[in-house]
């Protein structure tokens, strides 16, 4: 057998974990080597010094008869290298090596707790992945502090194997967060913005945007949010769709031509309406102040007829319409499906589509504590 099989074999049945995300320098003070015996072992692999662990490293427990000798078996977090560094009285020696993984692909689901991160972290112990995924749902979820309807999140992660044992998690290639009804999918992909892989939504790399602007207006008051203090009620709950501030009276046009499925009236919403398009996505118009005469249920409307006008019914404090879009029964994030123009003006746009979120978000036309759902 070869000499790093044999110490592969040894490691399995003398071992104890190291804790993940601690350093390489730390846990080498710790296991019995010294500071100025690390200094060789520094000078030469000067990445020990700030290497994160795996929680796959591992210690090996001397034996009995020979107290003298240490053994650790150190992953690295980020790269595929692992490190053994052995002691054998004064004698100090390090061996690097690229591992190949076997790489599994499991999915978790869990409820979070508190913030996001922390519980990602207490169900995976990986800084790397509580920051992977945190960050992908930042804008859109961080905790659920006052949230009164859970939070829970599927992923699909992968999992490194070195000749069986366990090692670390690797990138998550998929994740889902549903808060209420409403959902949020991201899917480990290309930026084409900073050429990095990443999570990002289904619908952002794509640039398929299939809805148009429902009015006239690129004031977006208030995005898609997974937990957000209602300006009216004061409760934190989702924020299923984006608001758009326009005057009283505005028109409204459908984002897409469909039929209407729903004309309706409740206390939260106001005046409403919902409208089934062809693409399997369903939208939804919240807060009218009327809708167009002659409109009924199991009308097909098209991209250019009139279904209603802002108002204010509802709870809301003041005009704007709020606008919804909802896939196999959850809400989506209708950002990275509507351009940024309505229909009255795809002539001028066709050599130009630019997403909402870049022209309006981005220049600043999102109103903090403004019209609001």
């Amino acid at each position: 057998m070869s000499k790093f099989f044999l110490c592969f074999v040894f490691l399995i049945s003398f071992t104890q974990r190291l804790h993940a995300s601690e350093k390489a320098f730390n846990i080498l003070l710790g296991y019995g080597f010294k500071e100025d015996d690390l200094a060789h072992v520094v000078k030469k692999y000067p990445e020990l010094n700030d290497l994160e662990l795996a929680s796959g490293s591992n210690y090996q427990a001397p034996e009995e008869s020979d107290e003298s000798h240490v053994e650790l078996k150190l992953y690295s977090e980020k790269t595929n290298e692992a490190y053994i560094v052995s002691k054998s009285g004064s004698d100090i020696s390090v061996e690097r090596n690229d591992v190949q993984f076997d790489v599994e692909v499991k999915v978790i689901e869990g409820a979070i707790r508190e913030s996001f991160y922390d519980s990602v972290m207490s169900e995976f112990n990986s800084p790397v992945v509580a920051t992977q995924v945190s960050e992908a749902f930042k804008d859109e979820f961080t905790n659920s502090k006052g949230l009164k309807t859970d939070a829970l999140y599927s992923f699909q992660i992968e999992q490194y194997f070195d000749h069986g044992q366990f090692i670390k998690y690797g990138n998550v290639l998929s994740a889902s967060l549903i808060v209420g009804k409403a959902i949020s999918k991201k899917n480990y992909q290309l930026n084409p913005e900073n050429f990095s892989w990443m999570l990002l939504s289904e619908h952002s790399v794509s640039g398929d945007r299939p809805f148009y602007l429902p009015v006239n207006s690129k004031r977006v008051t208030s995005l898609f949010q997974l937990n957000r203090r209602h300006p009216v009620k004061r409760t934190h709950q989702p924020h299923n769709g984006i608001d758009f501030g326009a005057p009283n009276g505005t028109p409204i046009y459908p984002a897409l031509d469909g039929e209407v499925i729903t004309i309706s009236r409740t206390r939260s919403k106001g005046k409403f309406i919902t409208i089934r398009h062809d693409n399997g996505y369903l939208t939804t118009y919240i807060h009218l102040k009327k809708y167009a005469p002659g409109l009924k249920v199991g009308k097909r409307v098209e991209l250019d007829e009139k279904i209603g006008e802002v108002g204010r019914t509802g709870f809301t404090t003041g005009a704007h319409l709020h606008f919804g879009v909802i896939k196999d029964g959850y809400f989506v994030n209708p950002i990275y499906l509507v351009k940024n123009y309505p229909y009255s003006q795809k002539d001028q746009h066709l050599d130009s589509e630019i997403g909402l979120e870049e022209k309006a978000i981005n220049n600043g036309d999102v109103l903090e504590d403004a019209i609001e759902e």
